[in-house]
């Protein structure tokens, strides 16, 4: 009786993963009708004409194709109506889509339209006496309930991905693709697209990553999984996810590992919050060590882990994070030191190749550390190049950047070089026409302050050197129009602004009067 049926699939080709899932779908629609025929795949969209014919390689003995311009786009009320038109025509026996937000959002209104039953989060669908049999989890994945549907056809279910396999291609493969015509007016739709801006997907190879930082459901929300984030970039690794951080949107699909993401190989996998369910676990197998951090000791990760870390994640992790940030400037200065002592040992890694490992590893671009470091983007590649050795001032700003206090890993050597470079400042400032100081003798103070005065319509020179720290500006006189970090801000006589001193800024009088400012200044 399979064999009689009229299954259809719905195609959902966004992206890879999904693209996969439709593939097991299908696998799934040929296992009810027993390969001999009748499995048709629905293909709505603009210029998809190769995606159809791809579908009769995967084994579609049909495919529907819709094409319209105004298809483009996913609209959920455009879909549905042509999709329902469709059915109504040529009265399939059953519906399948892959589960994504996408059709968790389409289905259940097709359903509803055609007054049919659906099945959502289905896992296993079977053919049986005469009826389609699926089991779907409940009460919170607990029991597995049986469904089934009344007469009324299409019978429709949403289909999980870590149930399925997934059919090969074969070109051989023969199918027949028909084209439908539709009317479709740019009023049609209730929805109006104001603008698209696609997410821009970085550059992912997990499978061959040296360190790979995963999460699952116990890093709980997404202010939780960036600490992964955050630790992989320290460490210049990938970051991996289970389903669930996948399916809360905390991270893309080309992230997930297991049965149904990716097969992954690190020689270091620090897995947070996972619990270790077999679907993970076959995608991890390969990895060389394992450190597994769960608040359950009893959790199944720690039988594969070579250390296993019994605490909450997200108490471990800044903890960690910080003694790894730690150990990164301990080692730089380490090898700032040797190359102020001459220490050109060729076997080891230099201080500039350490820099650029570490500008590397945590994706920045030369420009980006020039500007946390406020510096140059040649200053940075001359140091990374090793052409020149930095001022000691350098490690200030650099510990800036890395988000750690420099002054435990500073000689009381450096640290007076510093002192140094506060002390000249201030000197410079003080001589200059438009500085006043007002707390003299604050030479060797970390807190300062100053009358500035600016020309009208003058850009205020900057005449000390590059600091980290913090500035306070408060309009005595006049008006103020200062940029920082790219973002301007107009102030009048009265107001006040308070920034960190490394990010670049700039002040100017954007009057014909002159602009006096108090400033006050912290420097670490």
């Amino acid at each position: 009786m399979g064999n009689d049926l009229k299954v259809w699939i719905f195609v959902d080709y966004r992206t890879k993963f999904q693209d996969r899932l439709t593939t097991q779908v299908l696998q799934q629609a040929m296992a009810i009708t027993r390969g001999d025929g009748g499995v048709s795949a629905i293909v709505l969209g603009h210029q998809v004409e190769s995606i159809a014919n791809r579908y009769i390689f995967y084994g579609a003995q049909k495919v529907f194709l819709i094409d319209h311009p105004e298809l483009s786009i996913y609209r959920v009320d455009l879909f549905t109506d042509i999709i329902c038109n469709l059915i109504k025509d040529n009265n399939p026996d059953i519906f399948l889509f892959g589960a994504s937000d996408f059709t968790k959002e389409l289905a259940p209104r097709i359903a509803k339209r055609l007054d049919v039953g659906l099945c959502a989060e289905c896992i296993s669908l079977k053919w049986e006496s005469n009826r389609v049999v699926a089991l779907s989890p409940a009460f919170g994945g607990s029991f597995l309930a049986k469904i089934v549907w009344k007469s009324k056809t299409p019978y429709m279910a949403v289909l999980n991905p870590l149930f399925y396999q997934e059919i090969p291609l074969a070109k051989e493969r023969s199918g027949e693709i028909i084209k439908i015509d539709v009317d479709i007016k740019k009023d049609d739709s209730r929805m109006k697209i104001i603008s698209s801006n696609p997410q821009s997907h970085e550059a992912l190879n997990l499978e061959d990553a040296k360190i790979v930082i995963a999460g699952g459901r116990g890093m709980r929300n997404l202010e939780g999984f960036n600490y992964l984030r955050e630790l992989s970039l320290l460490l210049g690794g990938e970051v991996g996810a289970t389903r669930p951080p996948v399916d809360a949107h905390w991270v893309s699909d080309d992230h997930l590992i297991g049965q149904t993401g990716k097969s992954i190989r690190p020689k270091l996998l620090i897995t947070c919050g996972t619990s270790g369910a077999i679907q993970y676990i076959s995608g991890i197998r390969r990895a060389g060590t394992i450190v597994a951090v769960n608040r359950d000791r009893h959790a199944p990760i720690f039988k594969i882990a070579d250390y296993g870390v019994v605490a909450d994640a997200l108490s471990f992790l800044p903890a960690f994070i910080h003694e790894v940030r730690s150990q990164i400037f301990r080692e730089i200065t380490d090898l700032y030191r040797a190359s102020l002592n001459s220490l050109k040992d060729q076997s080891i890694t230099s201080f500039g190749q350490r820099l650029k490992k570490m500008r590397e590893d945590q994706k920045m671009s030369v420009s980006e550390l020039a500007e946390k470091t406020s510096q140059t983007p040649e200053f940075i590649e001359d140091v990374e190049s090793d052409r020149i050795t930095p001022p000691v001032s350098f490690l200030l700003q650099l510990g800036q950047a890395l988000k750690i206090d420099p002054s435990n890993f500073l000689t009381d050597q450096e640290k007076t070089q510093i002192e140094g470079k506060r002390q000249e400042g201030f000197i410079k400032r003080t001589q200059n026409y438009s500085y006043r100081t007002l707390t003299p003798g604050a030479v060797n103070k970390h807190l300062r302050a100053f009358m500035v005065t600016i020309e009208p319509r003058q850009y205020h020179k900057m005449v000390e050197y590059k600091h980290p720290g913090e500035e306070f500006i408060f309009v005595f006189k006049g008006e103020l129009e200062i940029t920082i970090g790219g973002k301007t801000f107009h102030l009048k006589e009265g107001e006040t602004i308070h920034f960190d001193s490394d990010i670049i800024h700039k002040l100017r009088n954007p009057s014909d009067e002159k602009c006096e400012l108090i400033v006050t200044l912290y420097t670490p």
